[in-house]
């Protein structure tokens, strides 16, 4: 399996999750629903539409850069509004001691309880690999040329649906995702027990 595809498909994936996040108003698709060819092409093509932000045909890392940031900001809106209990636009040592409350097992900081951002805690800056980065799964997701096509965004898709249409015959199955997911999962831990 060619890694600089599943790597490239990988960013897609991240990018296309802040692609989705903005589609907030559409219907959650059944992820247990089965997906044929045709339809893994329509939703890839949906997804570029929402990612080429100025309809050039062109998905560039300045695009991604500027979803990115735009997450960020919306991330942080809801964060405050969520903390910002009396909804007055301040935050009150009393808010932020109730935020902290609901987030402890027991309501109140178990002593001894693990530290915030230890292992397994997901880093939520920007990262220089990241899709709109000049790292190596930004190089991967826009090639020599600097940018994505919809062609390409087809492309990926369909490579990755027939990775996962175990059967070949055109329809990916709940089971045959779950099995691919699985596959996933055990290439992952390999790489895990690899580094230790």
């Amino acid at each position: 399996m060619n890694k600089l595809t599943l790597i490239g498909g990988a960013a897609l994936l991240a990018i296309a999750g802040a692609a989705m996040a903005q589609d907030a108003g559409a219907p959650r698709r059944d992820r247990d629903a089965d997906l044929t060819r045709q339809q893994a092409v329509e939703r890839s093509d949906r997804m570029f539409a929402r990612l080429d932000a100025d309809h050039d045909g062109r998905f560039t890392p300045d695009e991604a850069r500027r979803m990115g940031e735009q997450r960020r900001a919306q991330r942080m809106e809801r964060m405050f509004d969520r903390l910002d209990l009396d909804h007055n636009g301040s935050i009150t040592r009393e808010e932020m001691a109730q935020a902290h409350a609901r987030h402890r097992p027991g309501g109140d900081r178990a002593e001894g309880g693990p530290p915030r951002g230890g292992p397994g805690m997901r880093h939520r800056g920007p990262h220089p690999g990241g899709p709109g980065g000049p790292g190596m799964r930004g190089q991967r997701l826009f090639g020599e040329q600097g940018f994505a096509t919809r062609e390409q965004f087809r492309e990926r898709a369909l490579a990755r649906f027939d990775r996962v249409d175990a059967d070949h015959d055109g329809t990916v199955t709940a089971e045959e995702r779950q099995a691919a997911r699985e596959q996933m999962r055990g290439r992952i831990e390999e790489r895990r027990a690899r580094r230790n």
